[in-house]
């Protein structure tokens, strides 16, 4: 599932190419249904963008976003935020297998294609929502309803103002193992699951030390650590690994599984012993037992 990194490389992009474009048409795949949220429905909207349980209403969608005017594109968490003229957001999660690719519209029909928006702003460009699996969601909500899901998250982790103490309350508000509560978006949000393998690894510290056991050293050390390696992963345009289901919007894999620390390893690179395996809270974890003691 795409992480902080891919999704602030897509949106990078989505931005410096679509801003101030012009939405021209929208077409839906056959049978494939968005959703408008009513306020109501709100409380059913799940982090994952999983299961949204409003009534389908593409004509919705389409009446409201054509011939809007793309104001920015912007993260939230893993999300994707298009902010139209008219103060409708148009928000997306890729979750498992979806994909936003910039074409031409000569391009070749793309494989999964689900959603096709035409821009106009120099010259006509196609966005392409491709999904394999549909796990991924794309959804328009209000300007009003979209401040109410953004206070469901956590500080960002690259958020400027989350400081090391505002980070080890957030982590120690959750009695569970580290490695969870990083990956708990109401606590700290963005970090995934091969960003918080790396950081805890940098860290020294075991991925199910409890939270409780943390002070403020420890904190500060993990939230620096937790920053480098999305930065890094940012600088790398992501990560793509062997299912390469993750591409930018052209099409092209990341570089940041070139680079990966302990994630996906079999030997430590500090202290050559093996890497252990584990899933915690049915994610695959890697780790090393020297460099990463359990205490």
């Amino acid at each position: 599932m795409p992480e902080l990194p891919e999704v602030q490389t897509i949106t990078s992009d989505l931005n410096k190419y679509l801003k101030n474009a012009v939405i021209k048409s929208v077409e839906i795949e056959k049978g494939y249904k968005l959703f408008e949220l009513a306020p109501k429905r709100l409380k059913l909207f799940k982090f994952s963008l999983g299961k949204v349980k409003a009534q389908p209403n593409n004509e919705f969608f389409i009446k409201k976003v054509l011939d809007q005017r793309i104001v920015s594109v912007s993260r939230i968490a893993k999300n994707i935020s298009f902010e139209l003229a008219n103060d409708f957001h148009i928000l997306i999660h890729l979750a498992m297998t979806g994909q936003l690719l910039l074409r031409k519209p000569e391009h070749p029909k793309d494989k999964f294609q689900r959603v096709v928006i035409t821009f106009n702003k120099n010259g006509c460009y196609h966005l392409r929502f491709c999904d394999m699996r549909m796990f991924g969601k794309m959804v328009l909500i209000s300007k009003k309803d979209l401040s109410k899901f953004m206070e469901k998250y956590g500080y960002d982790a690259l958020n400027v103002d989350l400081t090391p103490e505002i980070f080890l309350k957030a982590l120690k508000s959750k009695r569970t193992a580290v490695k969870n509560a990083l990956l708990d978006q109401k606590k700290i949000s963005g970090i995934g699951n091969i960003y918080a393998t790396d950081a805890l690894f940098l860290s020294g510290i075991h991925p199910e030390v409890s939270t409780k056991s943390l002070d403020l050293k420890k904190a500060e050390i993990l939230l620096n650590n937790i920053r480098l390696v999305l930065n890094e992963g940012i600088k790398n345009r992501g990560s793509t690994l062997n299912d390469k289901m993750y591409v930018d919007v052209f099409g092209k894999p990341g570089n940041h599984q070139n680079y990966f620390r302990v994630y996906g390893k079999k030997t430590c690179a500090v202290c050559k012993n093996s890497v252990q395996f584990k899933k915690i809270n049915g994610r695959g974890t890697y780790f090393c037992l020297i460099c990463q003691p359990f205490a």
